[in-house]
């Protein structure tokens, strides 16, 4: 069984690579409520198919690099983007 995450995209400055930030819920014993802690992972990206903002799902492999253990397994929702009618830009 291979360890599996759904996160978003939060950049894909790097060739091949995404940053993919994932929310976990936990509970704070002390106040007795639920906290969203957040951890950032880097995925092999190997097509370049993903932009920022979409939901994907990441899915545990061989390293890769120094810091890249996985590898995104598909897209689940792109994000939404707009195209300018004036200038013609794609937007998020």
């Amino acid at each position: 069984m291979r360890h599996n995450f759904i996160g978003m995209v939060i950049s894909t400055a790097m060739k091949k690579t995404v940053r993919v930030q994932v929310a976990k819920r936990v509970m704070n014993h002390h106040v007795q409520k639920e906290v969203v802690r957040h951890k950032v992972y880097m995925a092999h990206d190997d097509l370049e198919k993903c932009n920022v903002g979409d939901i994907v799902r990441i899915e545990h492999c061989r390293k890769i690099s120094r810091h890249k253990n996985f590898a995104v397994a598909e897209v689940i929702k792109a994000a939404m983007t707009w195209t300018d009618p004036e200038t013609g830009e794609v937007h998020l």
